[in-house]
């Protein structure tokens, strides 16, 4: 049940009532996110993976970044039992001041140059709280069992669409060149269904997709998943469509400072890995490279 605690004179809070203790503004979206409609998702995951921002954004600002309305917004904050936007954006911000894990927002007066001369002091910046971010969001054990996964898969797809694809496709190379046979899944193609059909108990499958993630990516890992191969999802929150789906969870924030999500996130994870799994065995892995390195030289391929 709800309550509203304040008075006359000050801004009001609001709570709900559950062996005493308040609930915030993460706590409601998340016990209640499976209720909400896709629009209501979409702004929930906002929220909860921008919980620094939505003290600065506008109820049109939050609506832009889920794909929605502005009105959707004020009637979201209402249904979780607020007066409107400004007492939910005023409870996040509360709950982020006393100390919830998220990052800092870093304001325009804060850059070294004005934004609006200098994007790429803005966008670089950006990218450099994105890996902060990224490290922050995983655990070593985590990363370690998702590494063991990959380094001993006999065959391993790559799976990402639209703009995942990248990441895949990334994935696919560094991982080949390691020895592992890798293919990049980027469509759902019969072909690609057939090749998840043959994935045994000694292959695995490593699914990208980001906020929603694509259909066909979730079905894959899901189809992965119940033939026995390891998999590892690579996705940017806890509330994404992939987390929890795949044997081991990997997170990477994907921000960015204009239209399109950032990959640098996702794209330095997979380094991450392939380093990880050369590690294993420097000796053997640099045999292997320096037999692709040479092949390639007599080929003349790089002339």
């Amino acid at each position: 049940m709800l309550y509203y605690v304040g008075n006359a004179t000050t801004s009001h809070t609001i709570m709900t009532v559950e062996a005493g203790k308040p609930k915030r503004v993460s706590d409601l979206l998340e016990q209640g996110f499976d209720g909400f409609s896709r629009s209501q998702k979409a702004i929930a995951r906002y929220i909860i993976d921008h919980l620094d921002e939505i003290g600065y954004l506008s109820a049109e600002e939050l609506a832009r970044k889920g794909n929605t309305s502005s009105s959707t917004v004020v009637r979201f904050a209402q249904s979780l039992g607020f007066t409107g936007y400004p007492e939910l954006q005023k409870a996040a911000r509360d709950e982020f001041r006393l100390g919830a894990g998220t990052r800092p927002v870093v304001h325009e007066d804060q850059l070294l140059l004005r934004v609006e001369e200098d994007f790429l002091t803005r966008a670089l910046r950006t990218d450099i709280l994105s890996l902060e971010e990224t490290l922050a969001k995983n655990r070593l054990p985590d990363f370690d069992r998702a590494a063991g996964i990959i380094a001993g898969a006999g065959r391993l797809l790559a799976v990402g669409l639209h703009e995942a694809a990248i990441v895949a496709q990334h994935a696919a190379y560094v991982f080949e060149l390691l020895g592992i046979a890798t293919v990049a899944v980027t469509d759902g193609s019969e072909a690609n269904f057939a090749r998840l059909v043959q994935l045994g108990s000694a292959d695995a499958l490593l699914a990208v997709g980001f906020r929603r993630a694509h259909p066909q990516t979730v079905s894959f890992i899901r189809q992965a998943v119940a033939g026995t191969a390891g998999t590892v999802a690579i996705t940017d929150n806890s509330l994404s469509s992939l987390a929890g789906q795949a044997d081991v969870t990997l997170f990477a924030d994907i921000d960015s400072t204009f239209f399109a999500h950032s990959l640098v996130g996702p794209l330095s994870l997979v380094g991450a890995l392939a380093a990880a799994i050369y590690s294993r065995d420097r000796e053997a892995y640099d045999s292997r490279l320096r037999a692709v390195r040479e092949q390639v030289n007599e080929s003349d391929w790089l002339k």
